[in-house]
């Protein structure tokens, strides 16, 4: 039998499968299926238990209700109107073993589509009354002359995420036909290989995931087919991470070991274990000629920002320039008031740059000198009339936040390549990471800096009783002198009037707490107005805060030891994780409130509500917290698939697929010879055209 190849199958265009149209072929085409291979890598959604095939006199002597199928012949047809003109149409069925009968109400198209002596199968929840008699209501019903051309019936049923102008139906039969056209689909895994690791070969694979005979076959299916993904993306990663170390244009950032020594005792506390791991391994990357690419994750506070420092201090004083774009003009100006007074010690000059900042002619002059300095700012440093000498090292924070265009104008203001740091402070699991930025090299802080007290979580629900606790909390820690953050989701109640908004919790706070000073600061207000509130915040001006997600990440308060995130049910939970971190930033015990929206509790939230709600109280470990993410969520969402190239995972799943993961990492690590690899990799660029899209920009 002859094999086809992935590439023989991409050349077949879907207008030559029977019973697609000119329509119907559109809505394929916008759904990404061009080809015979798109049509079968789209994947059912699930599928539906048909394939209980029983007698009719097997169904009167069931003992459980479920759904069955039987194979009849129609007896009789007829039609009634009720006074109210529901239409109910009837047909009589029998098989060898007894008669039954089967209703459908509404407007229908039986009594056209069916007639006396047709042959065919019926599958539904049957009725089997106190006189023995056989009942179907609005079953499912589809004539046949052979057993195999059941589609609808018989079997474990195909369901296919919804396309506009074709059913479930129509898409099954054209995936049955596109396999028919590759009856053999080459494999380049070989039989002792696919025993070895225990698996199907490629084309049982791709017909049992459609139509297996039994929910094991369908997951042996999945098992193969999520193997093959996360093997297309360790061939991508490795060819791309080759490629990047190939690129010579980047300037070697010759560490002077004796002043990083100076810079880091220097400091008012002590590096953590972590923090000076990957100061070295991000040191060590940039001393090569081929551009750095490193992911540098670490859990809230864990000190990102001061790793960051050393090595923008090592550029700058190796005679190149740094820059750190952050995505918020609050974050950036943080990270300026942060960093700022850490580098001027050692005459380092630090520029900011935002959309606030009017007069940008000395920053601009800055930038195209040949002098060393260092500039913080938002996608104000990615403005067209923008470009950078020198850049030696470029600092993306928070990348999640940014497009992959945003991230790649950075990179390509410079005359030379310069080194990158990837940060983020939301904790990805290390394996998805590999699969998720497999092109970077990664470093995570995985320690808390000493003095840290671990923060109380408390949940209350949104009754009265409840509200008037969170009023207590408050006067408990502003007795104590702190510094409180109140978090809403909306600003006004106009966006949802079902939960608290950040204006009238404002006012609410005013009139409880008069004699204390309370700020609202949201994402509405000019850029001088909330940097000044944020200043007022930093000096302990500010005893309560009120404010939207803008102080999500990057607000550094360590007299702040309460937060009550209102309304917490409508927040992902790493945003809530993120904002929990608002607090806990000193050495005095902190508390984090998750208050549940007016009139609601943990039984009456919606279930993925309850699901974060519960997750975030038990822990305060993002990376754990991160896990449970993934499964609530899904890895789709977890850096955004538009920007990962996730989008092309079809049916690999990160939240269930580690073991699948590491079986395709241990099969790439011993068979794969440059061969193979160029083989698969041919392949992946066909079938993963979204990574590709983001090579050399992340």
């Amino acid at each position: 039998m002859v094999k086809r190849e992935i590439y023989y199958l991409d050349n077949i265009n879907v207008s030559e499968i029977k019973g697609f149209g000119e329509k119907r072929i559109k809505s394929l085409n916008k759904n990404g299926i061009k080809s015979i291979i798109d049509l079968i890598r789209f994947y059912p959604r699930k599928h539906i238990d048909r394939s209980s095939i029983l007698t009719i006199e097997d169904v009167g002597n069931l003992f459980e209700i479920k759904e069955i199928t039987v194979l009849v012949n129609i007896t009789k047809v007829s039609v009634f109107t009720t006074r109210s003109r529901l239409r109910i149409a009837t047909l009589s069925v029998s098989d060898n073993t007894g008669v039954a009968k089967a209703k459908w109400f509404g407007p229908q198209y039986i009594e056209t589509r069916f007639k006396e002596g047709d042959t065919v199968a019926i599958s539904g929840i049957p009725e089997v009354k106190k006189t023995g008699s056989v009942e179907f209501k609005n079953a499912t019903i589809e004539k046949y002359l052979d057993a195999d051309e059941l589609n609808e019936t018989g079997a474990l049923i195909p369901i296919y995420k919804k396309i506009e102008g074709l059913s479930s139906s129509l898409i099954r039969k054209g995936i049955k036909h596109a396999l028919k056209r590759s009856p053999e689909i080459e494999d380049y895994m070989n039989i002792q290989q696919i025993t070895e690791y225990e698996l199907l070969d490629r084309t049982t694979s791709f017909n049992d995931i459609h139509f297996p005979e039994s929910l094991d076959e369908y997951y042996r299916a999945k098992k193969r087919l999520a193997f093959d993904e996360f093997i297309y993306l360790q061939t991508i990663f490795k060819r791309k991470k080759k490629s990047n170390k190939l690129i010579v244009g980047s300037e070697k950032i010759e560490t002077n070991n004796n002043l990083v020594d100076t810079f880091t005792a220097n400091l008012d506390f002590e590096l953590t274990k972590a923090q000076k791991r990957t100061i070295n391994e991000i040191l060590k990357d940039m001393n090569k000629k081929s551009a750095m690419k490193r992911l540098l994750q670490g859990d809230v506070g864990s000190g990102k920002t001061i790793v960051a420092a050393c090595a923008v201090f090592s550029v700058i004083n190796a005679g190149f320039k740094a820059a750190l774009m952050a995505p918020t003009e609050v974050l950036a100006e943080q990270h300026y008031n942060s960093l700022n007074p850490i580098l001027k010690k050692y005459n380092i000059k630090t520029y900011l740059l935002t959309s606030s900042v009017k007069d940008r002619s000395e920053i601009l002059k800055q930038m195209s000198s040949s002098d060393p300095v260092f500039f913080i700012g938002t996608h104000a440093l990615i403005q067209e009339n923008v470009h950078f000498n020198n850049l030696g090292l470029a600092i993306i924070d928070e990348q999640q936040r940014f497009g992959v265009d945003q991230r790649k104008k950075l990179i390509e203001s410079s005359n030379i390549i310069p080194h990158q740091i990837v940060m983020t402070a939301t904790p990805i699991p290390r394996t998805t990471a590999l699969a998720v930025y497999g092109d970077l090299d990664i470093s995570v802080i995985d320690e808390l800096p000493p003095g840290r007290k671990e923060i109380e979580n408390i949940l209350l629900s949104g009754d009265e009783s409840d509200n008037d606790v969170v009023i207590d909390y408050c006067k408990e820690h502003l007795k104590n002198k702190s510094q409180i953050f109140i978090v809403c989701p909306y600003i006004d109640e106009s966006e949802n009037k079902d939960i608290k908004a950040a204006e009238n919790v404002y006012k609410q706070y005013l009139n409880l707490f008069p004699n204390n000073k309370i700020k609202l600061l949201h994402g509405r207000m000019k850029s001088e107005e909330k940097e000044l509130i944020m200043s007022e915040m930093n000096i302990g001006q500010i005893d309560i805060l009120i404010s939207t997600v803008v102080i999500e990440v990057g607000i550094d308060i360590p007299n702040a030891t309460l937060i009550v995130i209102e309304s917490a049910e409508r927040f992902g939970l790493n945003q809530l994780h993120q904002l929990r971190g608002r607090v806990g930033r000193g050495t005095i015990n902190s508390q984090c409130i998750f208050h549940i929206s007016n009139k609601l509790d943990l039984d009456t939230v919606t279930e993925v509500g309850k699901q974060r709600l519960k997750a975030i109280i038990s822990t305060n470990d993002g990376f754990k917290l991160s896990e449970l993410d993934l499964q609530i969520r899904g890895e789709g969402k977890v850096t955004g698939t538009d920007q990962s190239g996730l989008s092309d995972l079809k049916i690999a799943d990160l939240r269930y697929d580690f073991d699948i993961l590491n079986l395709s990492k241990r099969f790439f690590k011993k068979e794969i010879t440059p061969e193979l690899e160029e083989k698969i990799y041919n392949e992946a660029t066909l079938l993963f055209p979204n990574f590709l899209k983001v090579e050399d920009t992340t």
